[in-house]
């Protein structure tokens, strides 16, 4: 498993306040979670589509959360390998209003240029999840949803079914079962090296350290 593949920044405006914190500020631990989780899943996989992401025109993305009874859309971009949070709202109606996108686009377009030093790129979001005290539990569930698709889209590729991947595991469909359960966190180093060999793929995992850590 690799490292990041984007660092999270929230948007930051002329000033300093950060929208996105601050919608994430009124909402509740749980769909905190939710959303944390969400976006977690689009830093380790990206770049990603649907159900999760949606392109909606150039270099302007969609996070689409399921809360409970509502869906909450977070507008991002990238650049730089940055990925930019831009805008949240709770969605009510079926299409994504155009005034939601347009203080998107209009965030979007301070970003320009190079963003080394742009004042407009504020905090990372792994602080704020450290902050919450969710950080930990937000990442490895993200986590174990990126190798859980990346499994199975090996799998598919090589058109091994589950009841063959649990042979060349020397183990059970259920653990296989577990290997592919988004939500199934549980799963040990040791039977993801089992997996790994069994389809024929390296397993790789690091630590990302940088000058920032």
């Amino acid at each position: 498993m690799r490292g990041p593949i984007l660092s999270v920044k929230f948007f930051r405006t002329g000033a300093g306040n950060e929208p996105v914190r601050e919608f994430f500020r009124e909402l509740s631990t749980e769909d905190r979670k939710i959303i944390g989780t969400d976006i977690k899943e689009v830093q380790f996989g990206w770049p990603l589509g649907m159900p999760l992401v949606r392109k909606m025109e150039n270099d302007l993305w969609e996070v689409r959360s399921h809360l409970e009874g509502r869906i909450a859309i977070v507008l991002f971009t990238v650049m730089e390998g940055h990925m930019v949070l831009l805008h949240a709202f709770i969605k009510k109606a079926q299409k994504t209003p155009r005034s939601e996108l347009d203080t998107a686009r209009t965030r979007k377009e301070k970003l320009s240029g190079a963003l080394m030093g742009n004042p407009h790129i504020g905090r990372d979001f792994d602080d704020f999840l450290q902050e919450e005290r969710i950080r930990e539990e937000v990442t490895a569930a993200a986590l174990k949803r990126v190798i859980s698709w990346q499994l199975d889209k090996a799998m598919k590729s090589k058109h091994i079914t589950k009841t063959e991947m649990a042979s060349r595991m020397h183990t059970s469909r259920a653990v296989v079962n577990r290997l592919l359960d988004e939500d199934d966190t549980s799963i040990t180093l040791a039977t993801l090296a089992r997996a790994s060999l069994a389809l024929g793929v390296p397993l790789r995992i690091e630590f990302a350290v940088n000058a920032e850590a």
